[in-house]
């Protein structure tokens, strides 16, 4: 049975299994968190449990994020549905610019895989952020004249989805990587997380709502979900 649960303000997927065994257990295996546990044990008992244990889940899956992004010169990384290829240079200054197919990163060290990677992280953070509030700004006037609220925007590293609405807060989550999918995608994405502080569940009033903004959601989820294996 697959579940969420929001750890350190990040939702977390995990795949809960029922079984034949003594204690709760916890896996973290190729970025998906797995967890079994005896069928007597409470729900609530087995999510005290993963909160406990917060610091290893997110910690684990920061560290599969992060062996996702290539660090050598020549790999091939996604970019707004296209494919670009990494070429490292060596520079006084970290500077990182797309030439047609190719992401050149200029770097003190292009050598470390690790100071590559964290470039790469940075990059596609910023660009991931730049596309989000270009986006935001264009679709927020509609929701704003329905009643909602100007939201604070975040940017993190997810493994879980590609956005995250948490309307008590004000708040919307997006995913980092966003800038690895089609422009169209991330329109969408940003889309769905403002029409969550008009209904919080995906009703067929909610889908009705997004259907005023985004007409065609369902081929752009669709193209979305083609992405998935970045999660």
């Amino acid at each position: 049975m697959e579940r969420t649960i929001v750890l350190d303000g990040r939702t977390i997927v995990y795949e809960l299994e029922r079984k034949r065994v003594k204690n709760v257990n916890l896996r973290v295996r190729g970025g998906r968190v797995f967890v079994s546990a005896p069928r007597w044990i409470p729900l609530a008992v087995i999510e005290g449990f993963l909160r406990e244990r917060a610091d290893f889940i997110l910690g684990a899956l920061e560290r599969t994020e992060k062996a996702l992004l290539p660090c050598s010169d020549g790999e091939s990384l996604p970019y707004l549905g296209r494919t670009l290829t990494l070429r490292l240079e060596k520079g006084s200054r970290a500077s990182l610019r797309v030439e047609g197919a190719v992401l050149r990163a200029a770097l003190r060290t292009p050598e470390d895989g690790e100071s590559v990677r964290r470039a790469l992280e940075k990059w596609y953070r910023g660009e991931s952020e730049r596309l989000c509030l270009y986006y935001f700004e264009r679709l927020f006037p509609h929701f704003a004249a329905l009643g909602v609220p100007r939201p604070e925007i975040r940017m993190r590293a997810m493994r879980s989805c590609w956005g995250n609405c948490r309307p008590a807060k004000r708040a919307v989550t997006f995913n980092a990587l966003l800038a690895a999918v089609p422009e169209a995608c991330v329109e969408y994405v940003v889309a769905h997380e403002l029409t969550h502080f008009l209904h919080a569940d995906h009703s067929p009033a909610f889908y009705a709502a997004l259907a005023a903004v985004i007409p065609d959601w369902k081929a752009r989820r669709k193209a979305l979900r083609s992405y998935a294996a970045l999660l």
